[in-house]
């Protein structure tokens, strides 16, 4: 039976308590310097593999002679491999550490970039794109297992923060890419080549660069101490996905990321039958469009790493919601009201950029668990995230129009209105004070940062 200990079991970090358990005690300088663009890598090959092909739905339903709904299909099947293949990955990267499971993953990335370059028909696209979401998952899974390795607190709030800035690159360069084969005249076969370019990088970069940062996997790692292995036989619980799911700050950020991750994705599937089909873009002014708009998301990643030096996550997460669902609704007022384009992008840009405070300020405050769960957390996050995208894009194709407003606009809006109602009833309020074994990105601490000097974390109120 659950009792309300275990539902509301605050963020925690062991590394004040325990420092010789966490992963950056057991690594050189140059070994932590190389974790930041091997994870920008990793996470790079998920959003990469969605943005770079969405340029070529006109093109692709035209090669096939097939549906709009079966190519947004493709995007939905890949974020169903997403999802699972992080629930997958994640307790694995727990048992045998973070490189093994990821190389396997991006093994099977490559893969399934030679098969979706070669599909010869919608169906074994489709069937291609679900493997290679789901070898991609051991990328997002364990970069963010690795960041929680390595930091914690505020330091880890800010490297996610870095990380998904660095990460918004993907859908940015993605479709100008993916727009440059199209508009050369090559066949959107072409795109699948860059996608399988990635993977074998990321191979490489698992081989030659990235450390084992587990710190029971780590060549010299020092046993676990009796007290750590009394305190993990007290914590058993928080080693299963169950167990994790009581816990309400994880939940509570796993269903806000899920709802507003579904947004984005919709957003996603919309936008390309919306601007090249309706408003009659061509595929380079699309993709122009996408950049203007990561370009927006990166900057409020850069704005929200300079915030979290005053405010906590928690903090900042419960304002960029509300303001994130004030935009999209300017944005359907608009689409409804038939505006032109100079007004309904700006609109457009201001949502999409607070996907940039968003992300990782719910990343940060979901991984706020014990190291040895890191992988575990992320699978839990990362399911939400994916598994609630991959319904949000075939709705888009699917909803009818409510009161005017377009399908894509509408799913955004509920998507939207469902992270802030997610928000509204949990209200998490965690405790002020708590011993320093469970000191956390949520709660006032001194700790030091990056360049070793102190500060203090102002908590959540």
């Amino acid at each position: 039976m659950t009792t309300d200990s275990e539902r509301n079991t605050p963020p925690v970090d062991l590394a004040p308590a325990d420092p010789e358990r966490s992963g950056a005690a057991l690594l050189s300088p140059r070994q932590l310097r190389r974790i930041l663009p091997a994870a920008v890598m990793f996470t790079w090959l998920g959003p990469f593999a969605m943005d770079a092909y969405s340029p070529a739905f006109p093109a692709i339903q035209a090669d096939f002679g097939t549906s709009p709904g079966l190519v947004q299909a493709t995007l939905a099947t890949t974020l169903i491999g997403l999802s699972v293949g992080q629930l997958i990955v994640g307790p694995l990267s727990d048992r045998y550490g973070r490189r093994r499971p990821l190389a396997i993953g991006l093994a099977g990335y490559v893969t399934a970039s030679v098969l979706c370059s070669f599909a010869w028909s919608i169906e074994v696209l489709i069937g291609a794109r679900f493997l290679q979401g789901l070898s991609a998952a051991a990328g997002i899974a364990v970069a963010r297992a690795v960041a929680r390795d390595v930091h914690s607190g505020p330091q880890l709030a800010r490297f996610y923060s870095l990380l998904t800035a660095a990460t918004a690159l993907a859908p940015m360069l993605g479709p100008i890419f993916g727009a440059g084969l199209l508009e050369a005249g090559l066949s959107w076969r072409f795109i699948f080549g860059l996608t399988l370019l990635l993977g074998v990088v990321g191979l490489a970069l698992v081989v030659f660069v990235l450390p084992e940062t587990h710190p029971d996997r780590i060549g010299g790692a020092i046993p676990p101490t009796r007290a750590e292995r009394d305190r993990r036989a007290a914590l058993g619980p928080t080693l299963t996905l169950w167990s994790l799911l009581r816990r309400k700050h994880v939940v509570t950020s796993a269903l806000v990321l899920g709802f507003v991750g579904a947004a984005m994705i919709a957003h996603l599937a919309g936008l390309s039958f919306f601007l090249q089909t309706e408003r009659g873009l061509s595929p380079a002014g699309y993709s122009l469009v996408f950049a203007i708009d990561a370009v927006g998301m990166i900057a409020a990643n850069n704005v929200n790493r300079l915030l979290l030096r005053r405010f906590t996550a928690q903090r900042l997460l419960s304002v960029a919601v509300p303001v994130m669902l004030t935009f999209t609704v300017v944005f359907a007022v608009l689409l409804r009201a038939d505006a032109p384009l100079p007004a309904v992008l700006p609109a457009l840009f201001a949502f999409v950029s607070c996907w940039g405070f968003v992300m990782p300020n719910a990343i940060a405050v979901g991984m706020s668990v014990e190291r040895h769960a890191a992988g575990r957390a992320s699978a839990v996050l990362g399911v939400a995230q994916f598994g609630f995208s991959a319904f949000s894009a075939p709705l888009v194709g699917i909803v009818p129009a409510v009161f005017g407003v377009p399908p894509m606009a509408t799913v955004i809006v509920v998507c939207l209105a469902a992270a802030f109602a997610v928000q509204l009833v949990a209200r998490v309020r965690l405790p002020r004070r708590r011993p320093a074994e469970s000191l956390s990105v949520t709660t006032p601490v001194r700790s030091a940062d990056d360049s070793g000097r102190e500060h203090v974390c102002r908590a959540a109120g």
